[in-house]
């Protein structure tokens, strides 16, 4: 049995679903679920986002079938609503457009369950997306070094403001990118840290972070966001 929770789901044919998952060993897996429409199915009511669940299926392809499914014993579902609810469907929505499918990611796992906790029990949700936000890019292999210059390697931090462009990265000396963003060096610093900032440094790390993520994430809207706004 894998733990796991649903990233996403739609309907396929007339009682089935399909559903993406987030399980801890196996990563991103997308499965058919048969029946799980019907009014009897025991699928019905549990698939569903941020319930922990044990998953099992069959299939060597890139849809497999579920076999089993059913509530992880001790865990508690959060009860997420309001501005909490739209974050974990933007977490879903982040992992669902950027994990590869079917790849390790039991750190990243651990992270996501923890991050859905915290949205529970805090007021102050945007700390909690930027970390998450930040460990998975690490996860995909493509973050960038907040300590040190793109291009030379040296520590950043030599004048009063540094550069930061998205896809690669801090620079000390002045970009001619119109999408670089002047920060002052010790404003970063702070930012690094990702812990005690200011409504004025979430601000600012949150420009960060969605400039690098669109890079990722192509011209497609998160619908997630939508939610935001409205």
């Amino acid at each position: 049995m894998h733990e796991g929770f649903v990233l996403h789901r739609w309907d396929f044919q007339e009682s089935s679903i399909i559903i993406d998952v987030f399980t801890r060993l196996q990563g991103r897996v997308r499965i058919v679920a048969k029946g799980a429409k019907r009014n009897n199915s025991p699928w019905r009511a549990i698939l569903q986002p941020f319930i922990p669940l044990l998953l099992d299926w069959r299939g060597r392809g890139d849809l497999k079938t579920l076999i089993s499914a059913e509530t992880q014993t001790g865990l508690a579902t959060p009860a997420l609503t309001g501005t909490a609810l739209y974050s974990a469907f933007y977490l879903n929505e982040l992992l669902t457009r950027l994990l590869p499918p079917q790849g390790e990611a039991e750190p990243l796992y651990e992270e996501y369950a923890k991050t859905l906790e915290l949205l529970h029990h805090s007021s102050e949700v945007e700390p909690l997306l930027r970390h998450f936000e930040w460990r998975l890019l690490w996860h995909l292999g493509v973050a960038f070094d907040w300590q040190v210059d793109a291009a030379t390697g040296e520590a950043l931090g030599q004048s009063e403001f540094c550069y930061f462009v998205a896809g690669q990265g801090f620079f000390n000396a002045q970009q001619s990118s119109e999408k670089a963003i002047k920060l002052a060096s010790k404003d970063v610093q702070q930012l690094a840290q990702f812990e005690r900032l200011d409504s004025r440094l979430l601000k600012l790390l949150k420009h960060i972070m969605r400039a690098e993520l669109a890079i990722h994430l192509g011209e497609k809207p998160l619908h997630s966001r939508q939610l935001f706004r409205s």
